[in-house]
Parts: structure tokens; sequence; C-alpha cells
């Protein structure tokens, strides 16, 4: 973590949290005991302290658990510092909860390096999913088998400031980059299939 401190806050143009606590179990009871998270394998309290089971089901690197929880507390503080001073607390945590899933769980695949080479996708076999299924964390959790090319398209096509202005939007891409949510879909999988898939959709 501490050698991605300054990269990750580079990224997302954000000074992170000074101080990070950061909990580790190696029993996934200890993490549900801890947390009340039944579901996840890692999460975030405010923007300075994260909870991880050491060895997840998906993700064997426990270094890389470590670094998609913290981009997560990065995320939210460049949130916060993008918010009238003083923040209220409710109101914030109303307007937070209208986040999308896939982008807040691209970011931190992304800066975590939690690649899954698209050929190894079935799912990417002449379909690609859209945004419903991208938020869809129960059926499939595609966001994190995707969510590292999705960042590394919007970069690429649209460049780092306009990555942090649509997440200072809420993930609206109408507003943001100027597209729908389906064409959105369409372009990154056509960036998919030229980069990895090594076909052309057009």
């Amino acid at each position: 973590m501490e050698s991605n401190y300054s990269r990750i806050g580079a990224d997302l143009k954000t000074q992170p949290s000074d101080n990070i606590e950061t909990n580790v179990y190696s029993q996934r009871w200890r993490y549900i005991k801890a947390t009340g998270n039944w579901s996840a394998s890692g999460n975030i309290e405010g923007i300075s302290k994260l909870h991880f089971v050491k060895q997840t089901w998906s993700e064997p690197d426990s270094k890389k658990v470590a670094v998609h929880e913290f981009a997560h507390t990065v995320t939210l503080k460049l949130l916060l510092d993008n918010e009238a001073q003083p923040i209220n607390s409710k109101n914030f945590d109303k307007k937070f909860s209208t986040f999308p899933t896939w982008l807040w769980e691209a970011i931190s695949v992304y800066e975590a390096n939690q690649f899954d080479d698209p050929k190894t996708l079935p799912y990417l076999n002449g379909h690609y999913p859209n945004i419903p299924e991208f938020n869809d964390r129960a059926k499939g959790g595609k966001i994190y088998t995707c969510g590292y090319t999705i960042i590394e398209y919007i970069l690429s096509k649209y460049g780092q400031d306009n990555l942090i202005n649509l997440i200072k939007n809420y993930g609206d891409l109408k507003t943001t980059l100027g597209v729908t949510d389906d064409q959105f879909c369409k372009d990154w999988y056509e960036f998919v299939a030229r980069k990895y898939l090594h076909r052309s959709l057009t």
C-alpha cells in the first residue's frame, strides 16, 4: 500500500488520508464478525480505515486486495473534497448511495492491477454486458473481470481529466463524456475486441 500511496493519489488527483488504519483478517469468519459484511472480502470505513481478508476466493494476491480497498478510500476522498464545505454528512451519505457500482469497482480493480484477459471471459464472445449488468455484483460480478479494461478504455479515449470528472459527476456518462450508457458499453467492447480479442466489429 505504501508503494502505491502516491501513485493512486496522482492517478485520482487527490491527496489520500495521511494515515490509513489497515485491518487484515486471516480467517473469513473473523472478518465477518468484525465488519458484519457477509458478501464481500473487503470494505472501507470512511477515508482512513479499511478491512480485508488475507486470502479471498477470487484474488489470491493479498497485496492487490489491499491496494483495491485503498483505492476506494482515495475515490471517496475525491468525492468528499468535491463537496461544498462544511459537509453535511447525512446529505452526502444519501448522495453517495447513488454512486454507481460499476465505476466504484472499476477504479479499484484498475488501480490494483487486477487484470483479467478478455480472451478468458466467455461472456464476451460476441456479446457485451450493459451498465445494469456491471452494477449487479450478485450475478457473476462482471465488473470485477471487466473493470480494468473499462478504466483503460476511458483513459485511452477520454483522458485522465475526464475520468476525474466522471467520478465527480457520479458516473453520469452523458453529462461527462457525451455518450449514452449503451453507446459507452458498445464503444468499450469495440476497444476490447480490437486490443485483446484481435478482431474488429466494424
